[in-house]
């Protein structure tokens, strides 16, 4: 394949506007001067001889220390470093020159972040306590197959033992509670098992949004129960069409449907210092580009490697706002190299991260 690459990096929603300059370091001392020469001369009995120093500056080199985004707007960064030498010797007979070049490690800064509309909606909180398992599954993520040994994935599901306790991850009206024996809330009866619906106090421009919450081993609301955030709603299970015990969790806008489901990585509100990742992947013609592996590498500092593929098939929607066709959550904020393919067709771009937002790519690649 010959491969290129389109691509709209960080963008990103939700901008405050502020101003970083780097300092200019001034070293009135010459020992701590990369690199120094040293001139020393001697007579027959001398006493201890003084130096003369004469630094040369250390070249720029490009900042990437991770700053506040809100404290970022058309940023110009400058980096000087002006040495001065000034000890004098006596006058010597004798000169000796020693050369010592030490080079000192980049650091990164983030660019100055560019105008960003609306279009997050991090409403939700973790559906798990704070000391559980609080983090999504990234093997069977939102449009996956795992491998393709499963149907497209609906929701997101987080791994944790039955019987742990089940929160409102927003504030709502509780709409189904018990069994999908009699009525499919899924493909078929009896898919989620024990189940939980709410509708949340909050509209996306105009319509309704439902949390669904499947295979509970224990329902602990009533169906027109109001509930705040973070409320215990049930307990979670194995029951309906699962592969063991987990808590199944679903965003649904519009309507309470089955298809009318949205990636939930793009609500649940991110962790202190972390942000999300979504992008498009796309062909010349502008064709989506199905369960291509992607992988997300942190250069400017060491990092857990993550990684996803493109979402399988066009049956399951993408965000109304984004239109992805992946996403990855969970990810600390930093300057990034995302590739896409693996071997030897692969198609790399560079992109910030940004804590609290979500971080946008389109990557197109050529036949």
């Amino acid at each position: 394949l010959a491969l290129g690459v389109l691509a709209l990096g960080g963008l990103v929603a939700c901008q405050q506007a502020a101003a970083a300059n780097t300092a200019v370091a001034q070293p009135t001392t010459a020992p701590t001067q990369p690199p120094p020469t040293l001139q020393s001369t001697a007579t027959a009995v001398p006493p201890p001889p003084a130096l003369v120093v004469t630094a040369t500056p250390s070249p720029e080199l490009p900042s990437f220390a991770a700053v506040d985004p809100d404290e970022l707007t058309n940023a110009k960064m400058a980096d000087e470093i002006t040495p001065t030498a000034v000890a004098d010797a006596p006058e010597v007979t004798e000169t000796a020159v020693a050369t010592e070049t030490m080079t000192p490690p980049p650091t990164y800064t983030p660019p100055a972040l560019p105008f960003t509309s609306n279009d997050d909606h991090y409403w939700l909180q973790r559906p798990i306590p704070e000391g559980g398992t609080v983090w999504t599954d990234k093997s069977y993520s939102y449009v996956s197959t795992r491998g393709g040994s499963l149907s497209p994935h609906h929701g997101v599901e987080f791994y944790v033992p039955t019987g742990t306790q089940v929160l409102a991850a927003a504030s709502g009206t509780v709409i189904v509670a018990g069994s999908d024996a009699d009525v499919a809330y899924g493909p078929q009866t009896n898919f989620y098992g024990n189940l939980v619906v709410i509708q949340l106090d909050s509209t996306l421009d105009g319509r309704p949004v439902f949390n669904l919450y499947g295979h509970l081993s224990q329902v602990q609301v009533s169906e027109g129960q109001q509930v705040a955030a973070l409320d215990p709603i049930a307990l979670s299970g194995a029951t309906g069409v699962a592969d063991g015990p987990h808590l199944h969790f679903e965003v649904r806008v519009g309507q309470n449907s089955y298809d009318s489901t949205r990636n939930p990585l793009l609500w649940l509100y991110p962790f202190p210092d972390y942000g999300t990742v979504a992008g498009r992947i796309i062909r010349p013609n502008g064709s989506l580009v199905e369960e291509a592996p992607i992988s997300l590498r942190r250069i400017d500092a060491p990092s857990r490697y993550l990684a996803a593929t493109s979402y399988a098939g066009t049956t399951v929607n993408p965000d109304d706002q984004w239109q992805e066709n992946f996403a990855l959550d969970d990810v600390p904020a930093g300057y990034y190299e995302i590739t896409i393919g693996s071997g030897k067709t692969k198609v790399t771009q560079e992109l910030w991260v940004f804590p609290y937002r979500t971080s946008f790519v389109e990557i197109e690649i050529r036949d």
